[in-house]
């Protein structure tokens, strides 16, 4: 299994169910056709990864950065800030792990909340920085 894929485990295994009441969280978002009710929110995307290895002789890692946007449709920025608040305090800095692999670290490395262009979503976006290694 991928490095990659270890990473979006561990971070789905942490957040699900973790980012307050009716919150869903997705690998892919969902599809909202024009005019979809703002029922449809809040919700998590993780969104795009990249992985860089560190491999040595005798260890096998890598560093993962993930992206995280978070979508929602509440009047101003205080319920996407808020969801972002809570994957933060899930993730950063947080004891991670996934059987078979070592989280070494999962670093927060930055976060943006801004204006949807269609004027009324909002739309939250975090980076984490995992390194893993696997565990021989």
């Amino acid at each position: 299994m991928s490095f990659l894929n270890i990473a979006q485990q561990i971070i789905f295994d942490r957040l699900t169910g973790n980012l307050g009441s009716g919150v869903s969280l997705f690998d892919t978002a969902p599809y909202l056709p024009e005019g979809a009710p703002s029922t449809s929110f809040p919700y998590v995307v993780m969104g795009n990864d990249t992985g860089v290895p560190f491999d040595t002789d005798d260890q096998v890692g890598a560093e993962i950065t993930v992206t995280l946007h978070f979508w929602s449709r509440a009047e101003g920025f205080n319920q996407v800030k808020t969801i972002m608040q809570a994957a933060y305090d899930r993730l950063n800095r947080a004891s991670l792990s996934k059987t078979g692999y070592s989280v070494l670290d999962c670093l927060h490395e930055f976060s943006e909340a801004m204006d949807d262009p269609d004027g009324v979503t909002k739309h939250g976006i975090q980076r984490y920085r995992l390194t893993i290694q696997k565990v021989t």
